[in-house]
C-alpha cells in the first residue's frame, strides 16, 4: 500500500485528504518518520519520491508490504491500512526528531490554531463587503 504524509497530517481537512480523525492526526508528519516508523512495526518500507495528487509540494510518499506472497500480514497486529494509520499517528510524534511531537523547526513557534479565527474573519468581512456594490452597479447600467 501507499501512505502519503497528507493521510496523518492534523492540518489537513478530510476532503483535503487527511484519513484518521484530527484528535489522533500528526503536525506536519514527514516520509522518513513514516517509513522509520513502520521498520519498528517490522513492516517493509521504502520511501518514493512521488507526491500526493491533491498536493503540488513534493513531500513523497511510503511503499509499506502489509502482507507477504501468500496473502498473510507480515505483522499480525497490523492486518490492514486503517490500523496502519493509526498505529503511525501514535508512532510519529514519539520519533527522535521531534520536540514535543512536534517538528523541531516548529517546536519554538505557537500551535497552528492560536489566533487563526480573528484574522480570517476581518479579511473575509472586507472581502464580501466590497463585492456587492460594483455588481448592482454593472445590472443597473445593462438596463
Amino acid at each position: 500500500i501507499v501512505i502519503y504524509p497528507a493521510y496523518l497530517e492534523m492540518g489537513k481537512s478530510m476532503a483535503k485528504g487527511r484519513r484518521i480523525p484530527k484528535e489522533l492526526a500528526v503536525e506536519e508528519p514527514s516520509v522518513f518518520e513514516i517509513a522509520e516508523c513502520c521498520k519498528q512495526l517490522g513492516l517493509d518500507a521504502l520511501p518514493e519520491g512521488k507526491h500526493y495528487p491533491r498536493e503540488w509540494l513534493p513531500k513523497g510518499r511510503v511503499r509499506v508490504a502489509l502482507k507477504k506472497e501468500d496473502g498473510t500480514p507480515v505483522n499480525p497486529a497490523v492486518p490492514d491500512r486503517r490500523t496502519l494509520l493509526f498505529k503511525l499517528a501514535e508512532m510519529v510524534p514519539k520519533c527522535a526528531g521531534r520536540v514535543n511531537g512536534r517538528p523541531k523547526a516548529l517546536a519554538n513557534k505557537p500551535a497552528p490554531d492560536a489566533g487563526a479565527g480573528s484574522s480570517s474573519s476581518s479579511s473575509g468581512a472586507g472581502a464580501g463587503g466590497s463585492k456587492p456594490a460594483p455588481s448592482k452597479k454593472g445590472k443597473k447600467g445593462k438596463k
